[in-house]
């Protein structure tokens, strides 16, 4: 009996003890939290403070075609921020200067601005204000690491409908070069970030307070958006200072992504030639293996886009391929969009040849 009493109550003293460890790890671990959220609500807050009063409305009056002098014009309405201490801003892409009228407005004063460069593709404009607010505000374009960004916070610093500069957030859900059948330029950041209609072309950071790019577009299906990348923003804003509009280069060449004929990892393949230029002249043929790229490794369509996007036009881009194990190098010339006639591309072998 004196057993069984000992280890009732050593069962008992367990038990307490237990609930004692259970009760303090839930107390630390809601602390935990507790501090976690504040830190985060810390930032968010900090970020907004620091660049709040670099964001803008735009509002852009288009007079249209078929309408007389006497008739009220069309507004757009965007968000943007200043990028610099002079007055350029940017924001979303513009319809040509001759029919706009371009204003921003910030703090209830309304600042005329000219259209420097406005690029739809990207969908992106650089703005000058002509008289300069005081204690001009303004953010600049320092490119950030934008690898393993995935599942990272990011802010956004808005100008919503008629509403000052307000701050939301989400997370980084990945990377893409193309929508569907849409095809871009270089690779957006998309963000799980709801953008409304005046909200394109505001900044949005890490949570560390880094720039990570600008809004370009809403996917309102999953709540998401897309944003322009810094280092592409600033390409884009030289070809804007340079020449007042962007500049791409052409390959007489295609690639697409997809699995190898055993099926087991992915790969880049040539999946168009432009019959009679100097890459079908220099032999690249259907099904080759993009190996490098001015000797870096691609891993995907994304990379080799980038890597294409931020060669100047009119210089020559080095390709590695593999073709039946063999590695083979061309040099090929990127020319300037403006002079490149398009040619329909050869057709391409059945898939079945492709991948014995």
């Amino acid at each position: 009996m004196g057993l069984n009493k000992a280890m009732a109550r050593l069962s008992r003293n367990f038990s307490a003890c237990r609930l004692t460890f259970v009760a303090s790890l839930g107390l630390a671990f809601g602390a935990s939290v507790s501090g976690q959220v504040e830190g985060l609500q810390s930032a968010i807050k900090s970020i907004y403070k620091e660049n709040s009063e670099a964001v803008v409305r735009v509002i852009v009056a288009t007079q249209k075609e078929n309408e007389t002098e006497s008739d009220e014009p069309f507004q757009h309405v965007f968000s943007g921020f200043f990028i610099s201490k002079d007055g350029k801003a940017i924001t979303s892409s513009m319809p040509p200067k001759e029919k706009s009228r371009v204003w921003i407005e910030k703090n209830g004063i309304s600042y005329l601005a000219e259209i420097i460069g406005s690029d739809t593709r990207a969908n992106i404009s650089l703005l000058q204000v002509i008289n300069l607010p005081k204690n001009l505000s303004y953010i600049e374009l320092e490119a950030t690491e934008i690898e393993d960004l995935v599942g990272s916070f990011a802010v956004a610093i808005t100008s919503p409908l008629i509403f000052d500069p307000s701050p939301s957030f989400g997370i980084v859900t990945g990377f893409e070069s193309s929508f569907a059948k849409d095809v871009f330029p270089f690779t957006f950041i998309r963000v799980g970030l709801p953008i409304g209609p005046a909200e394109v072309g505001s900044p949005i950071f890490d949570i560390s307070g880094n720039l990570l790019g600008i809004s370009m577009a809403s996917i309102p299906e999953i709540a998401s958006s897309y944003i322009i990348p810094v280092k592409a923003i600033k390409r884009i804003v030289d070809d804007f200072l340079d020449r007042g509009s962007v500049r791409y280069g052409v390959l007489p060449i295609g690639f697409e992504e997809r699995a190898d004929r055993y099926n087991i990892e992915r790969g880049i393949y040539v999946n168009k030639v432009v019959p009679g230029s100097p890459a079908a002249r220099a032999g690249v043929q259907i099904g080759d293996t993009l190996a490098t790229i001015d000797d870096q490794k691609v891993g995907s369509l994304n990379q080799a886009r980038d890597l294409i996007f931020f060669k100047l036009p009119g210089e020559f881009i080095h390709f590695k391929v593999l073709r039946d194990d063999k590695e083979l190098e061309f040099a090929i010339l990127l020319e300037p969009q403006e002079d490149h006639l398009p040619i329909e591309a050869v057709s391409e072998p059945e898939k079945e040849d492709l991948e014995k």
